[in-house]
């Protein structure tokens, strides 16, 4: 009888322990799933509140960025003498690997920079200082040099140039969205990267309006 007992108290107690278990199981998938659904709103939210890039007007005469006061006497000088070589070709290589490694990891540097509202927070007293800023500056040379051929590709790097002169002279922030666009179109276009939108920001491969926007705003 005591043996009788003993067995069916352990019954209950499994009984016990078994319900406790599933009731916790239960309710531990139902938060899951709950937690899933609130994500997907969220993440929508996040998505529908990402700035889009800023749409710049074009200049007006004497209103380019050559006339900010900002501007050290090298970037005056600089921007004074600033004007496109006449090429044949679009666009040319003397290093094609070299072009397309630095063209996707300066678009993925210039992403994190600029994108998704970031560009309203630039530091560019910090940024001037920083290391990715000057490998950039050291890319475009590169890139101009050692990477194009002549051909108007070599025009779209004076161009970044000229504009990361300026951005780092004045805090211009149209400067540094110029500079991300013109590395975002390449991306695309070179190497076929993802992009929602071409802003025809290089002469390589923008039409000659659009280019001309550019020259209108360096030159003012």
């Amino acid at each position: 009888m005591k043996a009788f007992f003993i067995t069916l108290l352990c019954i209950c107690v499994l009984a016990i322990v078994g319900t406790g278990i599933y009731f916790f199981l239960s309710q531990e998938e139902n938060d899951t799933a709950s937690g899933k659904e609130n994500e997907a709103p969220q993440q929508e939210q996040s998505a529908a509140e990402m700035p889009e890039e800023k749409e710049l007007k074009p200049v007006e005469k004497g209103e380019g960025a050559s006339q900010l006061e900002e501007l050290s006497g090298d970037t005056k000088d600089f921007l004074s003498t600033f004007t496109y070589e006449v090429y044949d070709e679009q666009i040319a290589y003397q290093n094609e690997e070299l072009v397309k490694q630095i063209i996707s990891d300066q678009h993925a540097y210039l992403n994190d920079l600029t994108g998704w509202g970031h560009i309203d927070n630039v530091d560019i007293e910090y940024l001037a200082q920083s290391e990715e800023w000057q490998q950039l500056q050291k890319d475009v040379e590169r890139l101009r040099t050692e990477g194009f051929a002549p051909s108007e590709a070599v025009n779209d790097m004076w161009n970044a140039e000229a504009f990361m002169r300026i951005a780092t002279d004045s805090a211009d922030l149209n400067s540094l969205r110029y500079v991300h666009r013109i590395f975002h179109d390449m991306d695309a276009e070179i190497n076929g990267a993802e992009v929602d939108k071409i802003w025809g920001a290089t002469r390589a491969f923008g039409a000659e309006a659009e280019t001309q926007e550019l020259y209108a705003y360096i030159k003012g």
